[in-house]
C-alpha cells in the first residue's frame, strides 16, 4: 500500500519506520524544518537494541498531491485543523484516512470534512522524540486497533489491517471501534491525570497514604464519563486499567506527564474534552477537571516563555 503519514513525531514517526520496513510505500508529511532534517538523516529509531534509521519518501504540503491508498494521521488534537488543510489534495476517494489521536473530537471533526473516507483507529506504543530528533522507544509494543465507523469491518479495513500486520503490529479488527477508541482514552486519561496531578510515576503515588483511593477515584471519574457517552468500557479492561495505576514500586508515567515535567507543551485537550463532556452528561468529575486545568495553566506559562 501507499502510505502518507502526517505528523512524523513520536507516535506518526514509528508508524512510518515500521511500515516502511514492512515493506510499505511511506512518505511522511512534514513541516519544511522537519521535512529537511528527515530527508538528510532519515527516521532514527533508539531502542535498547541501538538506534537504527528508517528512509521514507518526504515531502510539504505545497507538494502534496492525490495517488495514496491511507493516509495516518498522528498529530495532536492542536494541530488538526491546520493537517485538514494540508491533506486535502491528498484525500479524494478512494484514499482512506486513519487517524491515530487521543479522545473523540477529531472523529466528529474529521467525519465533518471528509465523510466515508475516515475510519476509527487505536494505537498503543511509549515513544517520545528525544534529543536529536530520534524517536525513543520506550517500551515494548505496538498494537493497533482499526475499524469502520458505524459500520461492519470491510475490505478496506482488513487491507489496512495487513498492513500493519507486516509492520509487525498486534492488530485488532473490533466490530465496535468508538467503544474501543473510548476504552483507550479512559486508560490514558487515567494515567495522564493520575502522573500529571501528582508530578510524579505511579509508584510514588500509590506508596503513599491516600495514593491508591486518588488513582482509583480518577478512574472512576473517567469510565463514569464514558459509560454515560454510551461506551462503557468493559470490566477486564477496567481492572487491567486500574493494576497499571495502583501497581506498587511501578515507572509509568504518561506523555502528558512528562511534557509537563520537561517544560514541553502538553496535550491538555485529551482531558479538558474529558471534562466538558463529563460536565454535559451531569457526572462529577472534579479530579479530571483539576487535572485538564493544571495542564492548561502549564501550557500557558511554556507559551509566555518562548514567546
Amino acid at each position: 500500500m501507499r502510505f502518507l503519514v502526517a505528523g512524523p513525531g513520536a507516535v506518526g514517526g514509528f508508524v512510518a519506520a515500521r511500515l516502511a520496513e514492512g515493506g510499505q510505500d511511506v512518505t511522511v508529511l512534514a513541516r519544511p524544518r522537519r521535512a529537511g532534517q528527515l530527508r538528510d538523516s532519515g527516521l532514527r529509531l533508539a531502542s535498547q537494541g541501538g538506534t537504527r534509521t528508517v528512509r521514507t519518501g518526504v515531502v510539504t504540503a505545497d507538494q502534496l498531491g492525490p495517488g495514496y491508498d491511507a493516509i495516518v494521521l498522528a498529530v495532536r488534537s492542536a494541530d488538526l485543523p491546520a493537517v485538514m488543510d494540508d491533506i486535502a489534495p491528498a484525500a479524494g476517494a478512494p484514499t482512506v484516512i486513519l487517524p491515530f489521536l487521543n479522545g473523540m473530537a477529531h472523529v466528529e471533526t474529521l467525519a465533518g470534512r471528509f465523510g466515508a473516507a475516515v475510519l476509527g483507529g487505536v494505537i498503543r506504543v511509549v515513544t517520545q522524540v528525544g534529543d536529536g530528533g530520534a524517536i525513543r522507544v520506550l517500551a515494548p509494543g505496538f498494537d493497533v486497533e482499526v475499524g469502520e465507523l458505524g459500520r461492519p469491518p470491510s475490505p478496506r479495513v482488513e487491507e489496512l489491517a495487513a498492513a500493519f500486520r507486516e509492520a509487525g503490529a498486534s492488530v485488532t479488527v473490533p466490530g465496535d471501534i468508538i467503544g474501543a477508541m473510548w476504552a483507550k482514552w479512559v486508560f490514558i486519561a487515567s494515567i495522564g491525570a493520575v502522573t500529571s496531578l501528582m508530578r510524579a510515576p505511579v509508584g510514588d503515588i500509590v506508596a503513599v497514604p491516600g495514593g491508591e483511593r486518588f488513582a482509583r477515584d480518577v478512574l472512576a471519574e473517567a469510565a463514569a464519563t464514558a459509560r454515560a457517552a454510551g461506551h462503557p468500557v468493559p470490566g477486564g479492561e477496567l481492572r487491567r486499567t486500574e493494576q497499571t495505576l495502583t501497581a506498587a514500586g511501578s515507572a509509568v508515567t504518561a506523555s502528558l506527564s512528562r511534557d509537563l515535567l520537561a517544560g514541553r507543551p502538553a496535550e491538555a485537550d485529551v482531558l479538558g474534552d474529558l471534562a466538558d463532556r463529563a460536565r454535559a452528561a451531569g457526572v462529577p468529575a472534579p479530579l479530571i477537571e483539576a487535572s485538564a486545568l493544571t495542564l492548561r495553566v502549564h501550557n500557558r506559562r511554556v507559551a509566555a516563555a518562548r514567546a
